[in-house]
């Protein structure tokens, strides 16, 4: 009996000492959208790994309840989703809460026109056609309000979906919509090819775009990680605010079909713009993509916030 307590006892030790596990985040659509960059950031400036939490890799999420599901089965119990797919999980009973806000805004979202359209205001948008993604997305999100800030009625301007916003832009190109939505990185891109009618950071109600979602598995059993998580991403972003272009050199290689000048340029766009919050829970922001949401369907009646969101796992000075 004494020599099975000793054993017991040695293999405590051994756990205690070794190394944290390496583990992979998920982050939705990582490598095509720009809110996730602060984990890369993050993982290469080893803010993560001087917190004490061995994040090494990023899962690109393909979007909506697809990520928040990779979320839940992880080992990690984290990872960075879109706001309107963290609510309806939890609506639907899924032990999660938001803990904190990834990107703050939809700074890189932009409304485009081939650069000899006749659209040269919104109002110029009645009985045309506007080409997004998917049904109840964020970019059917921003197509509404913007039809909203053009004065005119839902019904008098058509919206279709195509898949993604490369189909959007693809049909743009080729005539089969008079507008598209597209990320402001894509224009930077191709500002030979299109044209910017709306930026949606600067013309619509600041809206929550991202952010951290942590299952209660984790809140429960290891609160101090999640904490120590996201305290090194605050970090990643301070560096990113305060050294842009030094941030975007280390973005490269997740981005190797951007050019770095392009590349750069957006990063400190979006840094002005405070596109990427340090992880402040800022409930009017939340609201309008709350009201968001509501424009296309994807919700009905109030939301009870207080089972959405949790703010004790950030640092104190972020928890007002």
């Amino acid at each position: 009996m004494p020599r099975l307590r000793r054993i017991s006892l040695l293999a405590a030790l051994l756990l205690a000492a070794a190394p944290a596990q390496a583990e992979d985040i998920v982050v939705t659509q990582f490598g095509a959208a720009f809110a996730g960059n602060p984990w890369a950031v993050g993982i290469d400036g080893g803010y993560f790994k001087r917190a004490g939490v061995d994040i090494t890799g990023v899962i690109s999420g393909a979007g909506g309840g697809t990520s928040v599901r990779n979320v839940i089965a992880s080992n990690l119990g984290y990872g960075e989703v879109v706001l309107s797919a963290a609510i309806a999980a939890i609506q639907e009973g899924q032990d999660i809460k938001v803990v904190n806000i990834g990107a703050r805004s939809v700074a890189d979202i932009v409304m485009v026109v081939k650069p000899d359209s006749p659209i040269k205001t919104l109002k110029d948008l009645a009985g045309k056609k506007i080409g997004f993604s998917n049904p109840k997305s964020l970019s059917e999100i921003v197509a509404i309000m913007t039809v909203e800030k053009a004065g005119l009625k839902p019904e008098e301007v058509q919206r279709v979906a195509l898949g993604s916003l490369g189909g959007a832009l693809t049909a743009l190109e080729k005539g089969a919509v008079d507008m598209a939505v597209g990320l402001q990185v894509v224009w930077r891109q191709r500002s030979d090819k299109l044209r910017v009618v709306l930026d949606a950071g600067k013309d619509l109600p600041p809206m929550v775009q991202a952010v951290g979602i942590a299952t209660g598995d984790l809140m429960r059993k290891n609160p101090d990680k999640l904490r120590a998580i996201i305290a090194a991403r605050r970090e990643a972003v301070r560096f990113m605010n305060a050294k842009p272009r030094e941030a975007a050199k280390m973005l490269e290689k997740h981005f190797d079909k951007v050019s770095p000048d392009v590349l750069a340029n957006v990063t400190e766009s979006l840094v002005k713009d405070g596109y990427w919050s340090e992880g402040r829970i800022e409930m009017d922001r939340m609201e309008n993509m709350a009201r968001g949401l509501k424009l296309v369907g994807e919700l009905k009646g109030e939301i009870d916030w207080s089972k959405v969101v949790d703010k004790s796992f950030l640092p104190k000075d972020l928890q007002n």
